[in-house]
């Protein structure tokens, strides 16, 4: 197989068997609310309960974030604009292909000014998601019984 003209990003990790997902391509805002006026779409969505997920993160201009933590890990490559990452300890200038790691745990928030921040966020795990008591396969089944 072979690529002709784009970019793309590839996540593998240890001891987790994953499922072959293509998203994309991205749009210029999310679907979803977030925080603060920001929004969210899952560009790869778990497979199950439980499962990492691949969302794109819009921040509009003039964002002031409140700050949060996360359960878990957060690795984010910046796509366009820019921002500002802001923890207790310092702060980052976040701009295009410029990729981060936030520690699980880590109070943090993100900042824009004149312009409109895009990223793509990995989370390992996620809260939602089809489970083997409720997905559309057996939401959509309907049994007939027999008399």
């Amino acid at each position: 197989m072979s690529i002709q003209k784009g970019s793309g990003i590839a996540i593998s990790r240890l001891s987790y068997h994953g499922f072959f997902h293509l998203g994309g391509p991205i749009e210029d805002r999310g679907r979803l609310r977030y925080i603060d006026g920001c929004t969210d779409s899952l560009i790869v969505p778990p497979v199950m309960r439980g499962d990492a997920c691949l969302n794109l993160l819009h921040f509009p201009p003039h964002t002031q974030q409140t700050p949060h933590t996360h359960p878990s890990i957060r690795v984010g490559v910046v796509v366009r604009g820019g921002g500002t990452c802001v923890t207790p300890a310092r702060q980052i200038a976040l701009t295009p292909g410029l990729a981060f790691v936030i520690r699980a745990g880590s109070l943090h928030s993100f900042h824009t000014q004149d312009s409109e921040l895009l990223v793509i966020a990995y989370h390992p795990d996620s809260d939602f998601g089809p489970t083997h008591e409720n997905h559309p396969m057996i939401n959509r089944t309907i049994l007939q019984t027999q008399k």
